[in-house]
């Protein structure tokens, strides 16, 4: 989904706020966002059709606040945990609701 139309999708859609899932991954410096659509997550991309990246989730609050959006979830993935502590495999992610 394109930046451009989730700000489109923001102002006309009564209040309906989607779910947007702020991603970290393991050795990465950055975050890469996804909004969920009809039951799907579409990657959150730029009018040039590449990935909107954050620094920060400062950075991800600074454009999603003024679009109305308080909360995200943000989902830290580490495929090194291959195992949790009790030995059963581990799926080597875990989703925390952050508020903006």
């Amino acid at each position: 989904m394109k930046l451009s139309q989730l700000k489109h999708w923001l102002k006309v859609d009564d209040g309906k706020v989607p779910k947007c899932i702020v991603t970290s991954y393991a050795g990465c410096s950055d975050y890469l966002m996804e909004v969920e659509f009809k039951h799907q997550l579409e990657p959150l991309k730029d009018d040039n059709d590449e990935m909107v990246r954050f620094q920060s989730i400062e950075q991800v609050k600074d454009l999603l606040r003024p679009l109305g959006i308080t909360s995200v979830i943000l989902r830290v993935t580490d495929p090194y945990d291959e195992f949790s502590p009790d030995g059963k495999v581990s799926d080597c992610r875990e989703d925390m609701t952050i508020s903006l």
